[in-house]
């Protein structure tokens, strides 16, 4: 008789968890769902954050979810949440943790290495635009413990490489994943576009991503306003909460686009909104495989983005959409209005990258990949 082969107890470990509707945290919350639970017992674990809708979606699910409260990961916090992590990795026999951002990073890998968990793996999102002088040092030290590092874009891999100093056979890319299920039916988006105040004749621009400065809402508005007074009839949306204060608002005002810019605020409905929109944007100043991309393309809708970290990796320039040079109005402007006056363009190139993100990016992909990660002989 053969014997059930037991699972294989994984943790998964970030920082934040009480949004997941975006980024990192959505991702985390994919692949925990997605993982084939005959093989796998998942357990998501989160330093702060915890609201009580992730913790219903994350036990609905199937798998667990664990919060230690690190205040700060070499106070005192961080050694009492240390030593009560130290204690569940023991009892419930974590055989692999992953972890995600830099407290989790450095605080996570420490105590499973003391905890002597088999495999250890940390996660790079992004072109590290948030780093300080300290934090090289700290993933140098802890990257000794680490059996692999996951990059989404190969971007992010060299500037793992070059900056932590590690062997490239130690890093391994694997790209993010999105739902390519359909959005709204024709009629529900003219409904959605009255809803909205939006115009029957008035193309929609939409850029989803928090207000924040490494967004480059600020450029985008300012190329918004040069096209306004070309063609009268676009109208922007912003989706994605306000970390500025009100200064875009400000902002739009001066520039007397109020008329024309829509600001969201955080929305539940995203993939409705994109399928209402002509054209999707992110000016991004730095990036590592945006999640807004990929939803852009699986909506079918064209995009232009800037060219930088992982966004060549996923925007073909000409094919699915543009790339732009980081901070620059003129070609921002350019590569908007080529699409505003071409429908046939903006049509081809959405259906461009749609058909390339079901083909390379898709969320059963992005599992499969992690589950050969997971794979014990790819580990040895």
């Amino acid at each position: 008789m053969n014997t059930p082969q037991a699972k294989t107890n994984i943790l998964l470990l970030t920082d934040c968890l009480a949004d997941l509707t975006g980024g990192a945290e959505r991702q985390i919350y994919e692949l925990a769902k997605g993982l084939d639970k005959d093989k796998f017992n998942v357990t998501v674990a989160s330093l702060e954050c915890v609201g009580q809708a992730p913790r219903q979606l994350v036990e609905g699910i199937g798998c667990r979810l664990e919060t230690f409260r690190v205040v700060r990961v070499y106070g005192l916090s961080g050694f009492i949440q240390g030593l009560k992590f130290f204690r569940f990795l023991k009892t419930a026999r974590v055989d692999i943790v992953q972890t995600y951002h830099f407290s989790s990073d450095i605080w996570g890998v420490f105590w499973a290495h003391l905890a002597g968990v088999p495999v250890i793996i940390s996660n790079r999102r992004d072109m590290g635009f948030w780093r300080k002088n300290h934090h090289a040092p700290a993933y140098r030290f802890i990257n000794r413990w680490v059996k692999k590092i996951v990059t989404v874009t190969e971007s992010v891999k060299k500037m793992v490489i070059e900056t932590e100093g590690v062997a490239p056979s130690k890093v391994e890319v694997i790209c993010n994943g999105v739902d390519v299920s359909v959005g709204r039916q024709p009629s529900d988006v003219r409904s959605l576009k009255e809803e909205l105040g939006i115009k029957e004749n008035e193309l929609v621009v939409i850029h989803v991503a928090n207000l924040k400065p490494v967004k480059g809402h600020r450029f985008l508005l300012r190329a918004f306003a040069e096209i306004i007074r070309q063609v009268p009839h676009v109208k922007l949306l912003l989706i994605g909460k306000d970390e500025l204060n009100g200064s875009l608002h400000r902002l739009a005002s001066q520039l007397d686009i109020a008329n024309n810019v829509l600001f969201l605020g955080t929305r539940q409905d995203v993939p409705d909104l994109l399928s209402a929109a002509d054209i999707c944007v992110l000016p991004s100043l730095s990036e590592g495989m945006s999640n807004a991309i990929l939803e852009y393309m699986a909506a079918g809708k064209p995009v232009v983005a800037t060219n930088v970290g992982g966004n060549p990796e996923l925007i073909k320039n000409g094919f699915n959409g543009f790339l732009v040079a980081v901070e620059n109005v003129e070609e921002l402007k350019n590569a908007l209005l080529a699409l505003i006056k071409d429908a046939g363009k903006r049509q081809a190139m959405g259906a461009n990258g749609f058909t390339r993100v079901k083909q390379e990016f898709s969320m059963e992909k992005m599992v499969r990949k992690y589950e050969e990660l997971f794979n014990p002989g790819s580990l040895s």
